[in-house]
């Protein structure tokens, strides 16, 4: 084949140089090399493994980017006081509760340091809500007696509170409210410890304490 193949350069004045077989011809073997023992020919290319370290960078990069930010998440839900959160909205539905109290015919509006109770609607039914401080407990309690419950036959309102008391807050160290009422005496609004007047004060402020903070809310009466 060599011999056949130096006849036919040397007729047609072509030198003979040595070329690599092609895949089809070789079949995908390897084949001698004159600088190492032998070359593979179905190896990488530089290009393909720049693009392929490109592409493994991209993708650690976002892996990593989401292990991050979910790392900074959860730091910072366990930071987060929950039990301040539910504090502060427990309070602000008794302000709202305050503000959105309905005109009633029976006095119930009264209230003294610990106790406040006021005309509202509870469940579509009109009721007279109570919060109160238990000292013994140290929560702060919240009773809603209907109205046609509490009614007695001579038409006055039960004093006493008849549905059981539901924990309002818990850990309470301490309660306290007020009432704003324009004195004439004096020509000055004025703080006062108890209420027992047949209209609504002005403004009611309360102050809840607990172990970690002091919680102080006034809230003005629009029906006053």
């Amino acid at each position: 084949m060599l011999l056949s193949r130096l006849i036919y350069s040397e007729k047609n004045k072509i030198p003979y140089t040595r070329r690599a077989f092609t895949p089809l011809e070789t079949g995908c073997r390897r084949q001698p090399s004159d600088a190492f023992g032998f070359l593979s020919l179905t190896g990488f290319t530089l290009i393909e493994l720049l693009i392929t370290v490109a592409i493994f960078s991209v993708v650690s990069i976002a892996i990593y980017s989401t292990f991050a930010s979910g790392m900074s998440v959860l730091r910072r839900v366990k930071n987060t006081d929950f039990t301040q959160q539910k504090f502060l909205l427990k309070t602000e539905r008794l302000a709202r509760e305050l503000r959105q109290q309905p005109a009633c015919r029976k006095k119930l509006f009264q209230g003294d340091k610990t106790k406040l109770s006021f005309c509202s609607n509870v469940d579509n039914f009109p009721s007279r809500l109570t919060y109160y401080f238990d000292s013994s407990t140290f929560a702060f309690k919240r009773v809603a007696d209907r109205l046609d419950k509490i009614i007695k036959e001579d038409g006055n309102l039960d004093p006493e509170l008849r549905t059981d008391p539901v924990i309002f807050l818990a850990k309470v160290k301490e309660v306290k409210f007020s009432y704003l009422y324009l004195d004439l005496a004096k020509n000055d609004y004025v703080w006062a410890d108890k209420w027992e007047f047949d209209y609504l004060p002005l403004a009611v402020k309360f102050i809840i304490s607990t172990e970690k903070q002091n919680y102080e809310s006034t809230v003005y009466l629009p029906t006053a």
